[in-house]
């Protein structure tokens, strides 16, 4: 039987400048709506579980495209609060070369999501058939109200007896680089989170473990389990990830079960889209989770998933369970390390 997972979180218009052009050359964009907890939701669903998606949209046309384009996802709209005037968007322009991927946000205070209250949700009610919820870490960032508004979810469903899933999400620039102030609040949700996605440099820079390892897995290896023991966090996952100029790279994953951390082999990818490819990679994780594979199992899973991911047009992962499963018997695209 497929499992209930929500996600609360914000829906944002996506502008994509076609091809590899910049903003100042086109004057089409192409429009989408996306967000973590929509791209999450959307893969879990092509994984074969019920989805919904806590948010609020704005009462008018953008609003209507926004919940139009989440239910061609899969994904139930029952849980959305309509109000207010604004959707948050972000522009994008896809790199080439040494040319790096632009990402540039507007309206993203102002949305009816980052303004909203949380007695707005009612999450006693709407939490009470879940059995999984996600949060991202971003929230944390962008204003008092929604920092308030993403502890006090995370504090309601734990009481509920509903698993948390956190995905740290760390953007310095969003915090302003004030390292201080960020990990207070990381600080403060994580006690109620029972699956975190975090990386060794968040580890590091965000909550200010310090280590002399040498290397990804090493810094790994002595950080993580410090994290999940002082904060009582079951399970921890995260990638290794090395990219070049060319839109090649290779992605390793990790997590941390009971203290014991497992990694997956090394995949080779080619990047037709780098948003969203980690997204692809915690629904992998959740979908282990939530079907009671091995740790093994699951992470190798993931990893598969995510570099799919990079192989899609958009935000959204849209490999099904065969997909995955069948490109990871591939091994010529396997580096076994």
């Amino acid at each position: 039987m497929s499992k209930k997972v929500k996600a609360f979180g914000e829906v944002m218009m996506r502008l994509d400048a076609p091809g590899h052009q910049t903003l100042e050359q086109t004057n089409t964009l192409q429009t989408m709506y996306k967000g973590t907890g929509v791209n999450i939701l959307s893969g879990l669903c092509r994984l074969k579980h019920s989805t919904s998606i806590i948010t609020k949209l704005p009462d008018n046309s953008l609003g209507k495209a926004a919940i139009s384009a989440i239910q061609s996802n899969g994904i139930s709209v029952d849980d959305i609060v309509i109000g207010g005037n604004y959707i948050g968007k972000y522009f994008l322009e896809n790199g080439f070369g040494p040319r790096p991927t632009k990402v540039i946000y507007s309206n993203r205070k102002e949305s009816s999501f980052c303004t909203s209250n949380i007695k707005e949700y009612n999450l006693s009610k709407i939490l009470a058939d879940t059995d999984l919820l996600h949060i991202c870490g971003i929230g944390l960032a962008i204003s008092d109200i929604t920092r308030n508004n993403v502890i006090q979810t995370a504090k309601i469903a734990c009481s509920l007896g509903v698993k948390v899933a956190f995905d740290c999400n760390f953007r310095p620039k969003l915090w302003d680089n004030d390292i201080e102030e960020a990990r207070k609040y990381y600080e403060e949700i994580l006690p109620y989170v029972d699956i975190c996605f975090m990386t060794e440099k968040d580890a590091q820079y965000i909550l200010g473990y310090e280590t002399n390892a040498k290397g990804s897995k090493n810094q790994i290896n002595e950080v993580m389990p410090k994290v999940a023991n002082r904060f009582k966090v079951g399970i921890i996952a995260g990638t290794i990830r090395d990219e070049t100029t060319n839109h090649t790279g290779t992605l390793q994953g990790f997590m941390l079960v009971d203290g014991k951390i497992v990694y997956s082999d090394t995949l080779a990818y080619e990047t037709l889209d780098r948003i969203g490819g980690g997204d692809g990679f915690t629904s992998g994780i959740l979908h282990g989770v939530l079907k009671g594979l091995p740790a093994n199992e699951t992470v190798a899973f993931a990893v598969g998933a995510g570099v799919l991911a990079h192989t899609i047009h958009g935000d959204i992962p849209r490999s099904t369970e065969r997909d995955i499963w069948q490109f990871l018997s591939d091994n010529r695209i396997s580096i076994e390390r």
